[in-house]
């Protein structure tokens, strides 16, 4: 009795679908092709399981009278013939039993294989003389292109399989046959046992020069339009045509025409002689010590081979096996043997360059584990290269020669044409990146001056007993976005400039005027050297604006950094020491003389700047602004920005609360300073000025951050905020000691002070301070009682 226990009843599907589960990363691609792409795959895949099962299924039930053992070799032939007309991506459908037999179709052309059922390694004599009957199988090898009949020798170190203890059945060495039964209870055991594989006993040996053997041969045949071996002139079935031929051995010119008579097994039990009808190829191959053999027995399960390249057709395939059982009477299931099908990724391909060898978008399939190697292309490359065997960097001289063989070749090593270089160079900026699931990565190809983005997507084909793990990556051309960058030829590049410019100028013009009027009272009562520092800091920071011009390197970004932040904090420094000193003087309730020289004054001002420096310092060490590129995409738009950017929001966090604290408490103090009088009284200067640095900067924070998307829109944003807030601060403070000036020379009876003003100019300073010190507490204790002081 024939059966397969592991397609009883609805088991067969639910192993397909665990077999094809499609596990996927949760990063979605931005465009639909990642999508078609993937569903592509994961038809393609169940099309060779699906095929085996349902081999399998005809054979169990009853399909082939023989168990698909040697009899059926024909009836096999012709099945899987016609599987091969409906399914051409396959490679070659084939089958090996534990007595040793292989049937299949496959390879390039339409051709048949078929090794009769024993083992090999049987003795020849020194006559030439196999023992016991093997002398039909010795002497059925042939010359492949004079068709000469050749002795089946076996080869030095050639294997060969030999029985143990008449082969007699053991228990498999898969886990679940190994499993102890009898410890377990009753329910238990019966899953337990019923789980349990037999298979023959046998071992694989390697033949030594001491003794002569001989093998059995595994035959390439010619076959007809049926699919069966035949050497009939002109019905001989060629691949790709429906015009039919004769069969030749490799010279093309001898017709290939065997009649060996014998008691083969293909024959029944009979005698015929049509076994080696149209056998033009002789091998020395035993399924029993092929890989995929020894795999599908050792893990007793369904399972996928990692793909691997056809030297026959120079194209990548995989091996999907399955192994097939025979039940004896007292219900055991002993392994039989295993389907396989060899599956090229031909159509894989065929869909990737159908769908995308004209467009723009450039689509591989690799595989995760180094070093990657390629699966499929839409650029028509196979991922193969034909090398020497024992050097595998050196190429082929010859493809017919047999000391060559096809190697695979890892996506970084990809150059079968022009557009490879896009696959190659979009692949090492994704391996450089580790693969990320989430995020577009940009390339250049060295001979496409074009810029790419790529994204990869992960997904595995996996069952318990073997795993498949690819990557898709698409690669397609982006645009340029050059917004976050402001240069020669922009609209924006003018305004800044002349906004930069202008607030220069005007801080310069403010400047001068303070030189210019330095001995005139008002100036100096308004300390000119402490306001002169403010407002050329104001220059400062409105020249550094010229800092946002040019594109976003790793440089200018840095530059940007230090220059923008570290003036406005000398300019804010400045201002906040000016309104504390106010504050000092005249915000305190206690009726005593306070006084603050002008160089103490300045020296407050420089632990800011020293604090603001060495925040710069850190941050250039550990997160500095650098050229960072951004990959976007909207459905099928992808656009790609190079901006300057950090790696965390550390510095963004610590300016805010800096430079904000110093503006919010510069505020505070400013309005406890506002009762001064009027000829000191710099408190409605300092206050303007103070509200209107913080009102502009939360603005321009708000609006920077929700409303403007590129870089160079914002850097206009804020050199147009450093130059309403520096020249307001500068104007505010220079101009009405400007119009005091102009009142006291247009006043005949202010000439002579202010003559005598420049005599003792830091003395007056000082009696005048220390006079509304004195001032001061009574007018502020008066204004906390009620009266409103305007």
């Amino acid at each position: 009795m024939i059966s397969h226990p592991s397609l009883n009843a609805a088991a067969s599907f639910r192993v397909v679908a665990a077999l094809l589960s499609i596990h996927s990363v949760d990063a979605e691609f931005n465009f639909e092709v990642g999508n078609r792409i993937h569903e592509r795959v994961s038809v393609f895949m169940k099309t060779p399981t699906n095929i085996l099962f349902q081999i399998a299924r005809y054979r169990d039930n009853q399909g082939f009278s023989h168990g698909m053992h040697a009899p059926d070799r024909d009836a096999f032939f012709r099945f899987n013939d016609a599987l091969m007309e409906t399914y051409p991506e396959f490679q070659s459908i084939y089958y090996g039993l534990e007595d040793g037999m292989f049937a299949g179709h496959g390879f390039n052309n339409k051709i048949a294989n078929y090794r009769e059922p024993g083992h090999s390694g049987y003795s020849i004599d020194s006559n030439g003389i196999a023992e016991g009957d093997m002398q039909k199988h010795y002497t059925s090898c042939v010359n492949a292109t004079s068709g000469g009949p050749l002795p089946c020798d076996l080869a030095v170190g050639g294997k060969y399989t030999e029985c143990v203890n008449d082969c007699d059945i053991e228990k498999c060495a898969d886990q679940d046959s190994q499993r102890d039964c009898a410890a377990m209870g009753d329910l238990e055991r019966a899953a337990c046992e019923a789980s349990i594989k037999w298979c023959p006993s046998y071992t694989i040996k390697e033949a030594t020069d001491d003794m002569r053997r001989g093998y059995l041969v595994r035959s390439t045949y010619c076959i007809n339009s049926e699919g069966i071996p035949s050497q009939a002139p002109g019905e001989i079935a060629k691949k790709g045509t429906d015009e039919l031929g004769s069969c030749y051995f490799s010279d093309g010119v001898t017709l290939v025409d065997r009649k060996i008579e014998g008691d083969y097994a293909v024959c029944g039990g009979g005698v015929c002689n049509n076994t080696f009808e149209g056998a033009y190829i002789s091998r020395d191959y035993d399924p029993r010590w092929r890989e995929w053999y020894i795999t599908t027995k050792a893990l007793q399960k369904p399972n996928w081979s990692p793909p691997y390249p056809f030297f026959s057709s120079q194209e990548i395939g995989i091996t999907f096996s399955l192994p097939i059982y025979n039940m004896l009477d007292d219900g055991r299931d002993v392994f039989d043997g295993v389907l396989a099908v060899d599956y090229t990724f031909t159509d894989l391909s065929n869909f990737l360059r159908t769908n995308y060898k004209k467009s723009s978008t450039v689509v591989a399939i690799f595989e995760q584990e180094a070093p990657h190697y390629i699966v499929a292309t839409s650029t028509g490359s196979t991922g193969v290269k034909l090398v020497l065997k024992n050097d595998e960097e050196v190429p082929c001289p010859d493809p017919s020669s047999s000391d060559c063989k096809a190697a695979r070749v890892p996506a970084a090593e990809l150059a079968e044409n022009e557009m490879d270089t896009v696959i190659r160079n979009a692949f090492l900026r994704q391996q450089a990146e580790q693969f990320p699931q989430a995020r577009l990565i940009s390339s250049r190809s060295d001979n496409v001056d074009t810029l790419f983005a790529s994204q990869v997507k992960s997904f595995s084909i996996f069952d318990q007993s073997s795993k498949l793990e690819w990557q898709i990556m698409i690669t397609t051309p982006v645009e340029w976005e050059d917004a976050d960058t402001i240069v020669v030829g922009d609209i924006l590049f003018g305004v800044l400039i002349a906004t930069a410019s202008l607030g220069v100028v005007v801080c310069a013009v403010l400047f001068g005027l303070l030189i210019k009027n330095r001995a005139e009272r008002p100036v100096i009562t308004s300390d000119w050297r402490f306001l002169g520092a403010f407002v050329v800091s104001c220059s400062l920071l409105n020249l550094s604006c010229f800092a946002f011009l040019g594109p976003n390197t790793d440089e200018l970004c840095l530059l940007r950094m230090w220059l923008v932040h570290f003036f406005f904090v000398l300019a804010l420094s400045l201002l906040f020491v000016k309104t504390y000193r106010m504050y000092t003087l005249v915000g305190s309730n206690t009726f005593r003389r306070v006084t603050m020289s002008h160089a103490r004054t300045a020296r407050l001002a420089i632990p800011f700047v020293l604090l603001q420096t060495l925040i710069l310092l850190i941050f250039t060490f550990v997160d500095p602004s650098k050229s960072t590129e951004l990959i976007e995409s909207s459905g099928s738009d992808i656009t790609h920005r190079l901006i300057c950017s950090h790696k965390t929001p550390a510095f963004f966090i610590v300016m805010i609360v800096y430079e904000g604290g110093l503006i919010l408490v510069g505020c505070v103090l400013a309005f406890k300073t506002r009762n001064l009088e009027s000829e000191f009284n710099e408190s409605k200067e300092i206050i303007l000025s103070m509200y209107d640095t913080a009102v502009i900067s939360t603005i321009l924070l708000v609006v920077a951050n929700a409303a403007v998307v590129y870089q160079g829109q914002k850097r206009l944003l804020f050199s147009l905020g450093i130059f309403w807030t520096s020249c307001f601060a500068s104007c505010m403070f220079v101009l009405p000691r400007m119009m005091k000036v102009q009142k006291q020379r247009s006043s005949p009876s202010t000439g002579r002070h202010a003559m005598t003003a420049g005599i003792s100019e830091a003395a007056q300073r000082e009696h005048d301070a220390s006079a509304s010190s004195r001032m001061a507490p009574v007018r502020e204790s008066s204004t906390e009682n009620g009266e409103n002081e305007q």
